[in-house]
């Protein structure tokens, strides 16, 4: 059996088109949501279609927002790792075969691990991807070494990945596909029903997460600066997560914003493509960001000083490095660039051969 181990918005994206592709060729899976965003996962069955979980490990459904909530959920789920195997083994794992993970969360420590204490063999998709600086991102590059270094069969979405993790001397087999799994999502959402009216004037979009900026009073500070400096040439449509939000409230930021920058609320996944799609350029911090801007070859700022994917730099992506001087420059870049059309890759369909191959009877 191939049990698909998901807890955030992020992992569920990018991990939506391998199971929706395991079901399209009549092959079984099980899928366990971590809990770690519940409601954000839940919203997103429906945009894909994916059934319910087989197992959720989440208390009351609620998306994880704060890091003492986390802190206290990361522990329980450690101690059932540690102590109640037999449960891993019957309830949560049942039938064996290979776990599947995803990426550099909370919830892919806890899948590595609780797939381990249950005997299972794991995949790891999204691996190899490198800073090189623990510090940024934080956790983020700990959790991504400690579990590359554990998993049995290694999924990487490029050659610079790939080459990472033969550098570490990984364990594991390492496998390259054509690229990250986003691009089969951003493919399955193409032609959807919108519920978000694009503006019709030229805009660019911004969204701004992660912990490191949105809890750090001078970096949010510097976003909403240069929010408001490109508010000035054109519309800005920021879109906010609810910690964000809390955030720009608490430091007295939400007033200083211009009213060129027009705050909306988290939107789906349908939505946020769409955006991003007809968004002259892109402003934000994620790193799945950058990737489907890469695809979507759209003009993206990202708000970082470290990144550890190196999808579209040196061509439509920029790092921001809080600095004036690269906001300008990239600024400047984006007026005369032309981007060429190129052939998108399907590593969906990639990785779901490679398990039919190496895993048939586990998937039986």
């Amino acid at each position: 059996m191939v049990h698909f181990f998901i807890g955030t918005k992020a992992q569920f994206i990018k991990m939506a088109p391998v199971m929706l592709e395991m079901e399209g060729r009549g092959l079984p899976y099980r899928y366990i949501d971590s809990g770690q965003h519940g409601e954000l996962t839940r919203s997103l069955r429906q945009v894909f279609g994916i059934r319910e979980p087989d197992v959720s490990l989440s208390d009351d459904g609620r998306d994880i927002t704060s890091l003492i909530k986390a802190a206290r959920w990361a522990g329980r789920m450690r101690i059932k790792s540690l102590f109640c195997r037999k449960w891993l083994r019957d309830n949560v794992f049942t039938g064996g075969g290979i776990c599947l993970v995803h990426g550099d969360t909370l919830s892919t420590l806890l899948g590595v691990n609780m797939a381990k204490a249950a005997g299972m063999a794991v995949g790891h998709v999204e691996a190899g991807l490198r800073s090189y600086n623990i510090l940024h991102p934080f956790p983020e590059e700990l959790i991504r070494i400690y579990c590359m270094k554990r998993c049995d069969v290694l999924f990487a979405p490029s050659a610079e990945a790939e080459k990472n993790l033969h550098q570490m001397k990984i364990n594991g087999k390492v496998v390259l596909i054509d690229g990250n799994t986003v691009v089969d999502s951003l493919r399955l959402v193409e032609n959807a029903k919108l519920t978000v009216k694009i503006p019709s004037e030229p805009y660019a979009l911004a969204a701004c997460h992660r912990l490191e900026t949105i809890t750090n009073h001078r970096r949010l500070s510097k976003v909403v600066h240069l929010l408001n400096v490109v508010s000035r040439q054109m519309k800005v449509v920021f879109v906010t997560h609810k910690p964000t939000q809390h955030y720009l409230e608490k430091f007295g930021l939400k007033k200083v914003i211009l009213p060129g920058v027009e705050i909306v609320g988290m939107q789906d996944y349908t939505n946020f493509a769409a955006l991003m799609r007809c968004a002259k350029m892109v402003f934000a911090d994620g790193g799945s960001i950058q990737e489907e801007c890469r695809y979507l070859n759209k003009p993206c700022l990202i708000l970082r000083n470290k990144t550890e994917r190196p999808d579209g730099l040196g061509k439509n992506a920029m790092l921001w490095e809080f600095k004036t001087e690269m906001l300008n420059a990239f600024l400047e870049k984006i007026q005369n660039v032309n981007y060429p059309e190129e052939e998108l890759p399907k590593p969906s369909k990639q990785i779901v051969e490679y398990l039919a191959k190496h895993y048939a009877q586990s998937m039986a």
